[in-house]
């Protein structure tokens, strides 16, 4: 059975969470070591990090708890209508 599209469930007016989940494809690794290749990606969880809490500021999102594995990422998020109304059209367009 098909998934709900977000868009019919989440109320973009109403404050809510969501759980998200990314996945990597084709057995690649997101970070730690690749037992494939023996590399070691462990760096890129910290640019996940820092690349998420960025992002957040811009899209009016507060990223409540976030977790990065080897080969997918979870996160939960809460979206912040009441700041988007405050934003003006020049704002939204910087955006």
């Amino acid at each position: 059975m098909a998934r709900t599209p977000r868009g019919e469930v989440v109320d973009s007016d109403e404050v809510g969470c969501v759980h998200i989940v990314q996945r990597c494809v084709r057995r690649s690794f997101l970070c730690g070591v690749d037992q494939a290749t023996g590399k070691n990606y462990e760096h890129r969880k910290t640019l996940i990090q820092e690349r998420l809490q960025f992002l957040a500021r811009y899209f009016a999102v507060d990223v409540l708890a976030f977790a990065v594995l080897s080969n997918h990422t979870h996160g939960v998020l809460r979206n912040r209508p009441d700041l988007v109304k405050e934003w003006s059209d020049k704002e939204v367009a910087r955006r």
